[in-house]
Protein backbone atom coordinates (compact mmCIF):
# COMPACT_ATOMS: atom_id res chain seq x y z
CA UNK A 1 0.00 0.00 0.00
CA UNK A 2 2.71 2.43 0.86
CA UNK A 3 4.76 1.97 -2.09
CA UNK A 4 1.73 2.45 -4.06
CA UNK A 5 1.01 5.96 -2.18
CA UNK A 6 4.47 6.74 -2.97
CA UNK A 7 4.49 5.94 -6.91
CA UNK A 8 1.17 7.96 -7.07
CA UNK A 9 2.68 11.17 -5.33
CA UNK A 10 5.84 10.70 -7.71
CA UNK A 11 3.05 10.61 -10.71
CA UNK A 12 1.75 13.78 -9.70
CA UNK A 13 4.99 15.34 -8.86
CA UNK A 14 6.52 14.73 -12.11
CA UNK A 15 3.52 15.58 -13.75
CA UNK A 16 3.13 18.78 -11.97
CA UNK A 17 7.10 19.66 -12.66
CA UNK A 18 6.30 19.14 -15.91
CA UNK A 19 3.40 21.28 -16.62
CA UNK A 20 5.47 24.33 -14.75
CA UNK A 21 8.50 23.95 -16.74
CA UNK A 22 6.24 23.44 -19.86
CA UNK A 23 4.08 26.75 -18.65
CA UNK A 24 7.52 28.51 -17.90
CA UNK A 25 8.75 27.43 -21.60
CA UNK A 26 5.76 28.88 -23.19
CA UNK A 27 5.77 32.21 -21.55
CA UNK A 28 9.43 32.43 -22.28
CA UNK A 29 9.33 31.96 -25.76
CA UNK A 30 6.09 34.16 -26.26
CA UNK A 31 7.84 36.86 -24.64
CA UNK A 32 11.18 35.78 -26.78
CA UNK A 33 9.25 35.43 -30.48
CA UNK A 34 6.53 38.16 -29.35
CA UNK A 35 8.57 41.72 -30.24
CA UNK A 36 9.89 39.53 -33.70
CA UNK A 37 6.37 38.56 -34.33
CA UNK A 38 5.57 42.38 -33.85
CA UNK A 39 8.21 43.66 -35.65
CA UNK A 40 7.34 41.35 -38.96
CA UNK A 41 3.98 42.58 -38.35
CA UNK A 42 4.63 46.12 -38.61
CA UNK A 43 7.23 45.27 -41.53
CA UNK A 44 4.44 44.08 -43.36
CA UNK A 45 1.91 46.81 -43.09
CA UNK A 46 4.80 48.93 -44.14
CA UNK A 47 5.60 47.22 -47.12
CA UNK A 48 1.67 46.81 -48.19
CA UNK A 49 1.40 51.32 -47.60
CA UNK A 50 4.39 51.51 -49.89
CA UNK A 51 2.78 49.26 -52.40
CA UNK A 52 -0.88 50.95 -52.81
CA UNK A 53 -0.33 54.21 -52.69
CA UNK A 54 2.48 56.64 -54.73
CA UNK A 55 5.83 57.69 -53.35
CA UNK A 56 5.76 59.63 -49.77
CA UNK A 57 7.92 61.16 -47.90
CA UNK A 58 6.21 61.33 -44.63
CA UNK A 59 5.88 58.30 -42.14
CA UNK A 60 2.02 57.67 -42.53
CA UNK A 61 1.80 55.28 -39.47
CA UNK A 62 2.57 58.69 -37.29
CA UNK A 63 -0.46 60.38 -38.71
CA UNK A 64 -2.55 57.25 -38.65
CA UNK A 65 -6.33 57.51 -37.49
CA UNK A 66 -9.21 55.25 -37.08
CA UNK A 67 -12.99 55.29 -38.49
CA UNK A 68 -15.27 52.31 -36.02
CA UNK A 69 -17.53 50.82 -39.15
CA UNK A 70 -19.93 47.57 -37.80
CA UNK A 71 -18.37 44.71 -37.08
CA UNK A 72 -14.56 46.73 -36.73
CA UNK A 73 -12.28 48.96 -37.32
CA UNK A 74 -10.83 50.69 -40.62
CA UNK A 75 -7.30 52.56 -39.98
CA UNK A 76 -6.47 55.34 -42.03
CA UNK A 77 -2.51 56.11 -42.99
CA UNK A 78 -2.25 59.62 -44.91
CA UNK A 79 0.68 59.48 -47.33
CA UNK A 80 2.67 63.17 -47.94
CA UNK A 81 5.22 63.72 -50.32
CA UNK A 82 6.14 67.53 -49.89
CA UNK A 83 3.51 68.28 -46.96
CA UNK A 84 0.80 67.49 -49.64
CA UNK A 85 -1.56 64.64 -49.75
CA UNK A 86 -0.63 62.09 -52.43
CA UNK A 87 -2.75 59.08 -51.73
CA UNK A 88 -4.23 57.29 -48.19
CA UNK A 89 -3.65 53.34 -47.36
CA UNK A 90 -6.68 52.33 -45.51
CA UNK A 91 -6.68 49.08 -43.63
CA UNK A 92 -9.86 47.49 -44.71
CA UNK A 93 -11.53 44.02 -43.31
CA UNK A 94 -14.52 41.96 -44.38
CA UNK A 95 -16.13 39.59 -42.18
CA UNK A 96 -17.71 37.26 -45.10
CA UNK A 97 -15.04 35.31 -46.42
CA UNK A 98 -15.42 31.76 -47.13
CA UNK A 99 -13.23 31.20 -44.34
CA UNK A 100 -13.63 34.23 -42.02
CA UNK A 101 -12.34 37.54 -41.60
CA UNK A 102 -10.38 39.04 -45.09
CA UNK A 103 -8.20 42.33 -44.29
CA UNK A 104 -6.93 44.39 -46.86
CA UNK A 105 -4.53 47.23 -47.31
CA UNK A 106 -6.44 49.69 -50.29
CA UNK A 107 -4.57 52.63 -51.31
CA UNK A 108 -6.76 55.75 -52.49
CA UNK A 109 -5.42 58.84 -54.51
CA UNK A 110 -6.85 62.37 -52.98
CA UNK A 111 -10.65 61.71 -55.48
CA UNK A 112 -10.61 58.45 -54.39
CA UNK A 113 -9.05 56.44 -57.19
CA UNK A 114 -7.77 53.32 -56.65
CA UNK A 115 -4.02 53.10 -56.93
CA UNK A 116 -3.35 49.79 -55.35
CA UNK A 117 -4.79 46.90 -52.65
CA UNK A 118 -2.95 44.46 -51.25
CA UNK A 119 -3.86 41.55 -48.84
CA UNK A 120 -2.91 41.37 -45.44
CA UNK A 121 -4.45 38.55 -43.93
CA UNK A 122 -6.75 35.63 -44.89
CA UNK A 123 -7.80 31.96 -44.11
CA UNK A 124 -8.95 31.33 -47.61
CA UNK A 125 -8.88 28.14 -49.65
CA UNK A 126 -5.17 27.60 -51.03
CA UNK A 127 -4.79 27.58 -54.67
CA UNK A 128 -8.26 28.88 -54.66
CA UNK A 129 -9.79 32.00 -51.95
CA UNK A 130 -5.58 33.03 -51.62
CA UNK A 131 -5.48 34.09 -55.48
CA UNK A 132 -6.87 37.42 -53.94
CA UNK A 133 -3.23 37.78 -53.79
CA UNK A 134 -1.23 39.92 -55.64
CA UNK A 135 1.22 37.86 -55.91
CA UNK A 136 -1.16 34.87 -56.83
CA UNK A 137 -2.95 35.99 -59.60
CA UNK A 138 -3.71 39.36 -61.10
CA UNK A 139 -7.31 39.71 -59.88
CA UNK A 140 -6.40 42.72 -57.55
CA UNK A 141 -4.95 44.85 -60.71
CA UNK A 142 -8.46 45.14 -62.67
CA UNK A 143 -8.98 47.66 -60.08
CA UNK A 144 -6.38 50.22 -60.09
CA UNK A 145 -6.85 53.23 -61.62
CA UNK A 146 -10.30 52.81 -61.50
CA UNK A 147 -12.66 55.17 -59.06
CA UNK A 148 -15.72 53.28 -57.45
CA UNK A 149 -17.84 56.22 -58.52
CA UNK A 150 -18.13 55.22 -61.80
CA UNK A 151 -16.68 51.33 -61.39
CA UNK A 152 -19.17 49.17 -59.37
CA UNK A 153 -17.13 47.26 -56.90
CA UNK A 154 -19.61 43.74 -57.30
CA UNK A 155 -18.73 41.04 -59.56
CA UNK A 156 -20.32 41.15 -62.82
CA UNK A 157 -22.45 38.36 -62.12
CA UNK A 158 -24.08 40.49 -59.22
CA UNK A 159 -24.30 43.52 -61.67
CA UNK A 160 -21.08 44.78 -61.26
CA UNK A 161 -17.89 45.40 -63.16
CA UNK A 162 -15.29 43.53 -61.43
CA UNK A 163 -14.67 39.73 -62.72
CA UNK A 164 -14.56 37.40 -59.74
CA UNK A 165 -11.63 34.59 -59.67
CA UNK A 166 -12.92 30.99 -60.87
CA UNK A 167 -14.69 29.17 -58.03
CA UNK A 168 -14.36 31.41 -55.41
CA UNK A 169 -17.13 33.47 -55.76
CA UNK A 170 -17.57 34.24 -51.71
CA UNK A 171 -13.91 34.92 -51.41
CA UNK A 172 -14.21 37.43 -54.36
CA UNK A 173 -17.37 39.00 -53.28
CA UNK A 174 -15.56 39.77 -49.86
CA UNK A 175 -13.22 41.18 -51.08
CA UNK A 176 -15.14 43.57 -52.72
CA UNK A 177 -16.93 44.50 -50.05
CA UNK A 178 -13.87 45.55 -48.00
CA UNK A 179 -12.62 47.98 -51.41
CA UNK A 180 -16.30 49.16 -51.07
CA UNK A 181 -15.96 49.99 -46.93
CA UNK A 182 -12.95 51.56 -47.63
CA UNK A 183 -13.55 53.81 -50.16
CA UNK A 184 -17.34 54.59 -48.70
CA UNK A 185 -15.31 55.26 -45.54
CA UNK A 186 -12.75 57.93 -47.33
CA UNK A 187 -15.04 59.68 -49.20
CA UNK A 188 -17.42 60.42 -46.53
CA UNK A 189 -15.54 60.27 -42.72
CA UNK A 190 -18.92 60.49 -41.29
CA UNK A 191 -20.99 57.93 -42.99
CA UNK A 192 -22.66 55.89 -40.97
CA UNK A 193 -21.36 52.78 -43.50
CA UNK A 194 -22.48 48.78 -42.69
CA UNK A 195 -23.18 46.09 -44.19
CA UNK A 196 -26.03 45.11 -41.17
CA UNK A 197 -29.51 44.69 -41.95
CA UNK A 198 -31.52 47.94 -41.59
CA UNK A 199 -34.08 48.31 -39.11
CA UNK A 200 -37.52 49.35 -39.70
CA UNK A 201 -37.28 52.39 -39.08
CA UNK A 202 -34.64 52.84 -41.29
CA UNK A 203 -35.76 50.76 -44.23
CA UNK A 204 -38.96 53.06 -44.25
CA UNK A 205 -37.04 56.42 -44.48
CA UNK A 206 -35.36 53.92 -47.61
CA UNK A 207 -38.29 52.89 -49.85
CA UNK A 208 -40.24 55.80 -49.93
CA UNK A 209 -39.62 58.50 -52.34
CA UNK A 210 -41.31 61.61 -51.48
CA UNK A 211 -43.07 62.60 -48.25
CA UNK A 212 -42.53 65.56 -45.42
CA UNK A 213 -44.85 63.15 -42.33
CA UNK A 214 -42.88 60.99 -40.33
CA UNK A 215 -44.47 57.66 -41.33
CA UNK A 216 -43.46 55.58 -38.44
CA UNK A 217 -46.27 57.59 -36.33
CA UNK A 218 -48.97 57.37 -39.12
CA UNK A 219 -48.70 53.06 -39.10
CA UNK A 220 -52.09 51.40 -39.43
CA UNK A 221 -52.99 47.78 -40.40
CA UNK A 222 -54.13 46.13 -43.50
CA UNK A 223 -56.24 42.78 -43.23
CA UNK A 224 -55.88 40.94 -46.25
CA UNK A 225 -57.02 37.24 -46.48
CA UNK A 226 -57.71 37.47 -42.94
CA UNK A 227 -53.91 38.16 -42.41
CA UNK A 228 -52.72 41.46 -40.68
CA UNK A 229 -50.17 43.55 -42.22
CA UNK A 230 -48.67 46.98 -40.98
CA UNK A 231 -48.22 49.83 -43.48
CA UNK A 232 -46.59 53.53 -43.43
CA UNK A 233 -48.48 56.04 -45.24
CA UNK A 234 -46.09 58.90 -47.14
CA UNK A 235 -48.08 62.27 -47.43
CA UNK A 236 -47.45 65.80 -47.93
CA UNK A 237 -49.71 67.88 -46.63
CA UNK A 238 -53.02 65.94 -46.90
CA UNK A 239 -51.70 64.59 -50.37
CA UNK A 240 -50.85 60.80 -50.15
CA UNK A 241 -47.75 60.34 -51.84
CA UNK A 242 -46.76 56.49 -50.86
CA UNK A 243 -47.12 53.71 -48.83
CA UNK A 244 -44.53 51.70 -47.18
CA UNK A 245 -45.28 47.43 -46.61
CA UNK A 246 -44.00 45.32 -43.67
CA UNK A 247 -44.40 42.00 -45.78
CA UNK A 248 -42.95 38.42 -44.88
CA UNK A 249 -42.20 35.98 -47.27
CA UNK A 250 -42.37 31.87 -45.53
CA UNK A 251 -41.01 30.94 -48.93
CA UNK A 252 -37.18 31.40 -48.39
CA UNK A 253 -34.71 28.75 -49.41
CA UNK A 254 -33.87 28.53 -45.19
CA UNK A 255 -36.59 30.54 -43.41
CA UNK A 256 -38.73 33.42 -44.07
CA UNK A 257 -37.51 36.40 -46.00
CA UNK A 258 -38.85 39.73 -44.87
CA UNK A 259 -38.46 42.88 -46.66
CA UNK A 260 -39.85 46.72 -46.86
CA UNK A 261 -41.20 47.76 -49.64
CA UNK A 262 -42.49 51.25 -50.64
CA UNK A 263 -44.66 51.79 -53.67
CA UNK A 264 -46.05 55.55 -54.99
CA UNK A 265 -49.46 56.75 -54.98
CA UNK A 266 -50.15 54.99 -58.10
CA UNK A 267 -48.43 51.71 -56.80
CA UNK A 268 -45.19 51.77 -58.52
CA UNK A 269 -42.37 50.53 -56.74
CA UNK A 270 -40.02 52.91 -55.59
CA UNK A 271 -37.64 51.09 -52.98
CA UNK A 272 -36.99 47.49 -51.12
CA UNK A 273 -34.81 46.70 -48.39
CA UNK A 274 -34.46 43.62 -46.91
CA UNK A 275 -34.79 43.37 -43.13
CA UNK A 276 -34.41 39.78 -42.08
CA UNK A 277 -33.60 36.49 -43.54
CA UNK A 278 -30.87 33.58 -43.31
CA UNK A 279 -30.59 32.55 -46.13
CA UNK A 280 -26.69 31.13 -47.62
CA UNK A 281 -24.10 33.68 -47.49
CA UNK A 282 -22.12 34.40 -51.02
CA UNK A 283 -25.71 33.23 -52.26
CA UNK A 284 -29.27 34.30 -50.67
CA UNK A 285 -27.55 37.12 -48.70
CA UNK A 286 -27.65 38.72 -52.29
CA UNK A 287 -30.92 39.75 -51.93
CA UNK A 288 -29.52 42.44 -49.58
CA UNK A 289 -29.04 46.17 -51.33
CA UNK A 290 -25.77 46.05 -50.10
CA UNK A 291 -24.56 43.01 -51.59
CA UNK A 292 -26.21 43.02 -55.07
CA UNK A 293 -28.12 45.08 -57.20
CA UNK A 294 -30.56 42.61 -57.64
CA UNK A 295 -33.43 45.08 -55.87
CA UNK A 296 -32.81 48.14 -58.57
CA UNK A 297 -34.65 45.94 -60.89
CA UNK A 298 -38.13 46.29 -59.51
CA UNK A 299 -37.52 49.92 -58.92
CA UNK A 300 -40.19 51.59 -61.25
CA UNK A 301 -42.06 48.62 -61.80
CA UNK A 302 -46.08 48.21 -60.88
CA UNK A 303 -47.18 44.66 -60.13
CA UNK A 304 -50.61 45.18 -61.38
CA UNK A 305 -48.71 45.61 -64.80
CA UNK A 306 -45.42 44.13 -64.60
CA UNK A 307 -44.93 40.29 -64.02
CA UNK A 308 -42.91 40.14 -61.03
CA UNK A 309 -41.37 36.70 -61.66
CA UNK A 310 -38.40 35.38 -62.41
CA UNK A 311 -37.60 35.09 -65.93
CA UNK A 312 -37.29 31.30 -65.81
CA UNK A 313 -41.14 31.48 -64.46
CA UNK A 314 -42.05 33.36 -67.11
CA UNK A 315 -41.66 36.65 -65.58
CA UNK A 316 -39.65 39.86 -66.35
CA UNK A 317 -36.98 39.53 -63.12
CA UNK A 318 -33.41 38.12 -63.69
CA UNK A 319 -32.83 35.82 -60.57
CA UNK A 320 -29.57 34.96 -58.61
CA UNK A 321 -27.79 32.55 -59.52
CA UNK A 322 -27.81 29.31 -57.16
CA UNK A 323 -30.13 31.43 -55.40
CA UNK A 324 -33.49 30.31 -57.04
CA UNK A 325 -35.60 29.88 -54.05
CA UNK A 326 -34.55 32.75 -52.39
CA UNK A 327 -35.35 34.83 -55.31
CA UNK A 328 -38.55 33.09 -55.76
CA UNK A 329 -39.86 34.30 -52.40
CA UNK A 330 -38.28 37.57 -52.98
CA UNK A 331 -40.28 38.23 -56.01
CA UNK A 332 -43.32 36.31 -54.01
CA UNK A 333 -43.22 39.35 -50.98
CA UNK A 334 -42.89 41.85 -53.55
CA UNK A 335 -46.36 40.68 -55.28
CA UNK A 336 -47.93 40.63 -51.40
CA UNK A 337 -47.01 43.70 -50.53
CA UNK A 338 -48.50 45.20 -53.95
CA UNK A 339 -51.97 43.10 -52.82
CA UNK A 340 -51.28 44.73 -49.72
CA UNK A 341 -51.00 48.04 -51.19
CA UNK A 342 -54.39 47.90 -53.57
CA UNK A 343 -56.42 47.05 -50.22
CA UNK A 344 -54.87 49.97 -48.26
CA UNK A 345 -57.11 52.23 -49.87
CA UNK A 346 -54.57 54.71 -50.40
CA UNK A 347 -55.57 56.04 -46.63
Amino acid sequence: MAKRESTFFNMVLALLTVTIVASASLGFIYELTKEPIETARAARKNNAIRAVVPDFDNNPTEEQFTITAAGGELVFYPAKKDGELVGTAIETFTNRGFSGTIKLMVGLLPDGTIHGIEVLEHKETPGLGDKMESDKSYFSAQFEGENPEDFRLRLRQDGGDVDGITATTISSRAYCEAVQLAYELYMDKDAEVSYELPTREKAVERVLEDFANAPLQEEYRVVVNGNEYTVFPGRRGRRHTGLAVDILSEAGYIGPIRLMVGFDSEGTITGIDVLRHEETPGYGDLIENARSDFYKQFIGLNPGEDNIRLKEEGGIIDGISGATVTANAYCEAVRSAWEIFRESGNR
